[in-house]
């Protein structure tokens, strides 16, 4: 793990340890066991997670699909359990959907929504979309381990098989992501100890897409957190946007951090400015009364 995961981790979750203490047992599954589906359809796989009553608070793994049979679409988490993601959902390599986030406080029910895939079927053929490496941690303030098993989907693709009537679910998203607050930090361990910006935030109906950074005048850029701040001085705004998968955004500004001493002091140099010009004004006055 890099120093930034770890930073990560340790923003998010306040000290989160992973302590791999076996106890209780929880389930990763899908919706369906077992699929047939059709050559050229798309098909939706939900990612659920069962708690067995026990609180969870941290998840992780990879969904693994064969290539050959499958081409991946689209990755949904608007509707996720899960409110902070280390790693969101996110294709690695050509099969490999790999996903870690945080449930702060912890999630305990039979189905909650890790998130969902929206398949197009390529070819004819049998295969299995599996769980790999998955890790769920319990809301015990001590990060155990819970105990885990996996349901995997089998799924049978054949040219025989009627197209489902009912195609994957259109999501309409007018809302934008929710408000949050961007934070500028510095660490001796990150970025060499250079100032650099978090933020987080979250998208209940289509789910975060993407964030930009635009500092100052500078021209706006796609970013990650924690994000290297291009200007060390701080004495410009930075202004973070926020922009779901419906393409709607949330804006939130930043004050300059250490804005320059004319700026900070703009309003005594206008009210400086302003007396002079009255000044001026009234011996322009006084001078030509004086002349008649």
């Amino acid at each position: 793990m890099t120093k930034i995961q770890k930073i990560k981790i340790i923003l998010v979750t306040c000290l989160l340890s992973f302590v791999a203490v076996p106890a209780f047992a929880a389930e990763i599954f899908f919706d369906a066991k077992t699929r047939e589906v059709a050559i050229g359809e798309q098909f939706e796989v939900n990612i659920f997670l069962n708690t067995e009553e026990e609180y969870i608070n941290a998840v992780e793994g990879k969904v693994i699909f064969p290539e050959n049979l499958l081409e991946l679409k689209e990755i949904r988490d608007g509707a996720t359990i899960v409110n902070f993601w280390i790693e969101r959902p996110k294709i690695k390599s050509g099969s490999q959907i790999a996903f870690s986030g945080i449930i702060p406080g912890g999630y305990a029910g039979e189905k909650g929504l890790i998130f969902s895939a929206i398949f197009r079927v390529k070819n004819e053929g049998e295969g299995i979309i599996e769980i790999q490496e998955a890790k769920t941690l319990l809301n015990d303030g001590k990060g155990t381990e819970a105990s885990l098993s996996i349901s995997n989907l089998q799924f049978l693709i054949s040219e025989e098989i009627p197209p489902s009537l009912v195609p994957p679910t259109k999501i309409i998203d007018i809302d934008p992501p929710e408000s949050f607050e961007p934070i500028v930090a510095q660490d001796p361990e990150i970025f060499d100890g250079k100032y650099f910006l978090v933020f987080l935030t979250q998208d209940k109906g289509s789910g975060i897409d993407y964030y930009e950074v635009c500092e100052g005048k500078r021209q706006c850029v796609v970013a990650e957190s924690p994000y290297l701040l291009q200007n060390q001085s701080l004495d410009r705004e930075i202004i973070v946007k926020a922009i779901d998968k419906s393409g709607n955004e949330r804006i939130v500004t930043l004050p300059a951090q250490k804005p320059a001493i004319w700026y900070k002091n703009y309003l005594i140099l206008a009210i400086i400015i302003l007396v002079i010009a009255i000044a001026y004004l009234m011996w322009k006055f006084l001078w030509r009364k004086n002349r008649r």
